[in-house]
């Protein structure tokens, strides 16, 4: 395997990262413009009362399937309305994520008494590594596994089972804390939030899409009974259908980048928690420990469960192999363990 160093690493990923996190806007304002495209396709732009109508006549030719002046005015004049229900849906999201993990998980606040190793490992990490001291939350589970949370100093957190705590020793548990320090001081956490608050505009959209179409194809069948017509019913079924067609294409392009982001991010933090240790077998040997039993099984939030340093639900026996593996693997928060393993391991 070629050397890599560790500075290299990081560079290279955080490269990456900047890369894919600006396809969640693209994808976003490529929906949108989709959507439109598919209301003129279906000339729903075009009847009489339309404020776009005249754009219809001055630019409806034999050979074209778009009139992309139409387009291009319904996008624009849309495009404030999307961008400022995306900023007050992100602001909520943004600002809850905190008390919507500490539910999830069932963490609570760990005193300084109550465990001092705990708190002075972490204690000499931060002012080796001169990171802001987060606070220290614990999970009552007896299996092992770590994760960070927060989004700015006030907030960040690193929350432990005490399975991880009692079953490994101060080297590896330092790592592991390492590790989690480093998605703190690079602002994983903060990121995170923002891949994950994108790819729930794009569910919702798909749930409110299905509900709206499934409401109004009822009350048109209901309608049809009593009077004749429904044309308003049709353009609304027409746009329903557009929006969940293009919602599901988005939330599955926004998903592949949230998770490509997630597993860079972990490469990223066992390069930098193997740094701040000073000991990247300590880490890897704490990996092969948390892989065989990393538990907090009944968080059945994925969101929640990517922050993990192990995701319980992406342990593999080794079985997959080839193009299955690495496709799976897309599909993955984390990156292969025993992958992350042979990269420390090189160091």
């Amino acid at each position: 395997m070629k050397y890599v160093g560790i500075q290299t690493q990081i560079w290279r990923n955080n490269r990456n990262t900047v890369i894919l996190l600006f396809l969640f806007p693209v994808i976003l304002l490529a929906m949108v413009l989709m959507v439109i495209a598919g209301l003129d396709a279906a000339g729903i732009f075009c009847y009489s009362e339309s404020p776009y109508a005249h754009l219809c006549i001055d630019n409806l030719s034999s050979t074209d399937v778009f009139r992309w002046p139409l387009i291009w005015e319904c996008f624009l004049q849309t495009l404030p309305y999307a961008l400022g229900v995306t900023v007050v849906w992100f602001v909520i999201a943004y600002f809850a994520n905190t008390a919507i993990i500490r539910h999830a998980t069932g963490a609570r606040p760990l005193e300084r008494k109550e465990n001092l190793r705990v708190y002075n490992i972490v204690e000499n990490l931060c002012i080796a590594g001169n990171i802001y001291m987060p606070k220290i939350n614990i999970v009552d589970d007896p299996s092992l596994n770590a994760f960070a949370s927060g989004i700015d100093d006030k907030s960040y957190t690193i929350t432990l089972t005490t399975g991880i705590i009692d079953k490994l020793d101060d080297d590896e548990l330092s790592a592991v804390v390492a590790h989690e320090l480093t998605h703190i001081k690079n602002r994983d956490t903060r990121l995170l939030v923002v891949c994950i608050v994108f790819v729930g505009i794009f569910s919702t959209l798909m749930t409110l899409s299905v509900r709206l179409l499934a409401n109004t194809t009822r009350a048109m069948a209901v309608g049809r009974g009593r009077r004749k017509g429904g044309g308003g019913f049709l353009i609304v079924i027409v746009g329903a259908a557009l929006l969940l067609v293009c919602s599901s294409v988005a939330f599955f392009f926004a998903t592949l980048t949230r998770l490509a982001i997630s597993r860079k991010r972990e490469y990223v933090a066992d390069a930098g928690g193997a740094e701040l240790c000073g000991n990247p077998m300590a880490l890897s040997s704490a990996l092969r420990k948390i892989s065989a039993e990393p538990g907090l099984g009944q968080v059945k939030r994925d969101d929640v469960a990517q922050l993990y340093i192990v995701h319980p639900d992406e342990e593999s026996d080794g079985a997959l192999t080839g193009l299955v593996a690495k496709v799976n693997l897309m599909f993955c928060t984390h990156p292969d363990t025993p992958e992350r393993i042979k990269l420390l391991e090189q160091f």
